[in-house]
C-alpha cells in the first residue's frame, strides 16, 4: 500500500469541480430552457455542493491548488442562478 498515496484520492476530486464548470458553461443553453435542462441544473449544484466541503479540506490540509476547486464550486452555484434569472428576462 505505499503506492496509494493522498494524491490518488485528492486529485481527482480536485479536478472534478473545473470539469463541472466547464460543462455547466458549454451546456448554458440547456439550464436556460427549464423543461429540458432542470434535472441537469439540479444534478450540477447537488454535485457541486457535495464536492464543496472536501476541497475545502483539501485546500487546508493536502495542497492549495484545491482552492481553485472550492471557486469552482461556489461559481457553479451562482451562475446556475444567474442563467435562470436571464432565461426568465
Amino acid at each position: 500500500m505505499d503506492w496509494l498515496t493522498k494524491g490518488y484520492a485528492a486529485w481527482p476530486m480536485m479536478i472534478a469541480p473545473v470539469l463541472m464548470l466547464l460543462l455547466l458553461i458549454k451546456e448554458r443553453e440547456l439550464i436556460r430552457d427549464p423543461r429540458r435542462g432542470a434535472n441537469f441544473s439540479q444534478v450540477i449544484k447537488i454535485v457541486s455542493c457535495l464536492f464543496l466541503l472536501p476541497n475545502a479540506f483539501a485546500a487546508i490540509g493536502y495542497n492549495l491548488l484545491a482552492v481553485v476547486s472550492v471557486l469552482s464550486s461556489l461559481t457553479i452555484l451562482v451562475a446556475d442562478r444567474h442563467f435562470k434569472k436571464q432565461a426568465r428576462a
